[in-house]
């Protein structure tokens, strides 16, 4: 495009210079023709950063946005201190960059939502992992991980090698791997109730940790998902048993 405009303008200056009769001396119709070309390629460098600009823009606006909506403060990219002050976590490995924090209050609770991305080598190549995770506070509860049982689990499971607590629910059983510090809590907090609610939506992970449940999807943050989000955090603590907030 650069090439073609400088062109343009090339051919521009020549009629110039013919209509001026030969008026214009070859000096300065080359100065023309050079300026004519140094400008039009700094415009198309111009145009093309402006696009670059806006293709990383967008996605970071529609966050703030969304943040605003629910009245949670934004900040595009966390520091380092962000890892440790959050506490371990499958999805926040040491090595990532954390991007779109919002935080603020969720239903009279500390709220937490950002992007986990990170760098691993497949073997031939590096490839980007990333995660989205909603994080909201919660008394001390034991250590407990409700992740998708995978297709080894589920023959793991139907061969009757699985140390995993299972439940009352074949079907949650099949779905979903339950691994905590104490069953008699996994089991009050999974009540039929809750497991029916988790099947609704089985790609996800709810990891139950350092003072906070976390609902955590693959994938980066999505904006426009963020209400469906937050209501499945909501419908979560509306099935959570009285008892367990004075566990």
């Amino acid at each position: 495009m650069a090439i073609a405009l400088a062109a343009a303008l090339a051919v521009g200056v020549v009629v110039v210079v013919m209509q001026s009769g030969g008026g214009i001396r070859p000096n300065l119709a080359l100065i023309l023709v050079l300026t004519a070309l140094l400008t039009s390629i700094v415009a198309v460098a111009a145009i093309a950063g402006a696009r670059r600009s806006n293709r990383k823009g967008p996605r970071r606006g529609r966050a703030e946005i969304a943040a605003n909506d629910f009245d949670l403060s934004y900040l595009a990219k966390a520091d380092k201190s962000f890892r440790s002050a959050f506490g371990e976590l499958p999805e926040l490995p040491r090595n990532a960059t954390v991007k779109h924090v919002m935080t603020g209050d969720f239903d009279g609770r500390p709220i937490t939502v950002f992007e986990s991305s990170y760098m691993i080598y497949t073997g031939q190549t590096m490839m980007q992992v990333a995660y989205t995770v909603y994080a909201v506070d919660a008394p001390d509860w034991p250590s407990t991980h409700i992740t998708r049982r995978n297709w080894f689990g589920r023959m793991a499971l139907k061969l009757g090698r699985q140390p995993a607590l299972l439940l009352d629910n074949p079907q949650f059983n099949s779905r979903f791997k339950v691994r905590t510090e104490n069953d008699d809590f996994a089991i009050a907090l999974l009540s039929p109730e809750m497991q029916a609610f988790m099947l609704q939506k089985m790609n996800v992970r709810w990891r139950i940790k350092d003072g906070r449940v976390c609902l955590c999807y693959s994938g980066t943050l999505k904006p426009q998902r963020l209400t469906a989000s937050l209501e499945r955090m909501r419908q979560f603590w509306s099935l959570v048993p009285d008892e367990l907030e004075a566990w």
